[in-house]
């Protein structure tokens, strides 16, 4: 329906059923993947292909780059990182409700480098890309076709790499579970014809708001876990 958020239910559900988190973020990555795949296959006339490109090199380039910052904190607990990226979430969206500014066609380039490389960074460093390239698309006054489309075919691209890296991480047995994400797609296609026809009906401000409130949710639910292991 909004062109992200599939790991925002997926993760939380999959981690209460004891799968560990390299397991869980495999199988996510996979379902995610094959997702924004029929995503952009249904909206592939408004997706802007060049732009997709040159997002889904200057990520996958700094995927790595993030994946060897997590490998030299060593020392720093993943739900630390996590609780700072959530708080940077937050605050954000926060920025962007208060100040509300107005979508622009064009925007300079160093706005998109900047969420190019954010999202490949933190998502190679914690598996959370998708925020800087949300709220990059979103100070776009793009309809919102166009708007899911891009961020559909940024993420489908991507996700190939992200295994690569996840295979590389923990070793080419993490890929079983990439092939048991394969094995859902008829429930994950079946997601998509619900959600499809709800995101081509919404007009772009009110995605918008969907999306802000996606956004934020994910913040939360990267600093609430945290916050209750550290009480503990």
């Amino acid at each position: 329906a909004a062109g992200f958020g599939f790991a925002l239910f997926a993760t939380p559900m999959l981690l209460w059923l004891g799968l560990p988190l390299q397991n869980v973020v495999t199988l996510v990555a996979t379902c995610s993947m094959l997702q924004a795949a029929i995503g952009a296959g249904k909206l592939r006339e408004m997706i802007p292909w060049r732009l997709v490109g040159t997002t889904t090199i200057v990520r996958i380039i700094f995927m790595a780059v993030g994946l060897f910052v997590l490998k030299r904190l060593a020392g720093l607990h993943i739900a630390q990182v996590r609780l700072v990226i959530g708080v940077i979430i937050c605050l954000l969206v926060a920025l962007q409700l208060l100040c509300r500014p107005q979508p622009a066609a064009h925007l300079a380039w160093y706005w998109g480098a900047l969420a190019y490389i954010g999202s490949g960074l933190l998502g190679g460093i914690c598996g959370m890309g998708g925020p800087p390239l949300v709220l990059w698309a979103m100070a776009h006054d793009w309809p919102s076709k166009k708007m899911r489309g891009f961020l559909f075919g940024a993420f489908a691209a991507t996700g190939p790499a992200q295994l690569l890296f996840l295979s590389i991480s923990f070793g080419p047995a993490i890929l079983w579970h990439a092939a048991c994400g394969c094995a859902l797609l008829p429930m994950v296609y079946l997601g998509s014809l619900v959600g499809m026809p709800i995101g081509n009906s919404l007009n772009a401000e009110r995605l918008r708001w969907i999306a802000y409130a996606i956004l934020a949710a994910i913040g939360i639910s990267a600093i609430v876990p945290a916050l209750l292991g550290a009480g503990k």
